[in-house]
């Protein structure tokens, strides 16, 4: 009988653990589109993701905006999403040897009110830079 009741508890770890690794549906939007490493934080709706850029230079702004669209449209199809900042960080430009610490190059954000009346279905015709409630870009990315 302890035998028994052993297995089943082992059972039942097992079992509960198996889908920890899945990733939320947040995660998997982001995984969608980017393949650099990623945070993200949320509090009651808001959410922040942070996206860790290795390969980002000066002339990456075009396809970050491209990129961050693209994660907003598809988190904007999610209800548990109200508040959204994407920040994207990358080593400064002229670091040569890869040790400098990653900077943020990037910054858009969507207040609640703002992110539900955006039509995210045009998303690539959108000027996030005009209709975000706060855009911040590093002065090193160029247009």
């Amino acid at each position: 009988m302890k035998k028994l009741l052993v297995l089943l508890t082992i059972l039942f770890l097992a079992a509960c653990g198996k889908g920890s690794d899945e990733p939320t549906a947040i995660e998997s939007t982001i995984i969608s589109i980017t393949k650099e490493e990623f945070k993200i934080y949320e509090d009651e709706g808001i959410y922040l993701i942070k996206i860790y850029d290795k390969d980002a230079d000066e002339g990456s702004k075009n396809a970050l905006l491209k990129d961050t669209g693209e994660m907003l449209a598809g988190l904007s199809k999610l209800d548990e999403v109200n508040t959204v900042e994407i920040k994207w960080y990358a080593r400064p430009f002229n670091d040569q040897s890869g040790s400098k610490p990653f900077e943020q190059i990037l910054a858009i954000r969507f207040e609640a009110d703002t992110f539900a009346e955006v039509d995210w279905e045009n998303y690539k015709t959108l000027d996030l830079e005009t209709i975000a409630s706060r855009y911040e870009q590093n002065e090193t990315l160029k247009d």
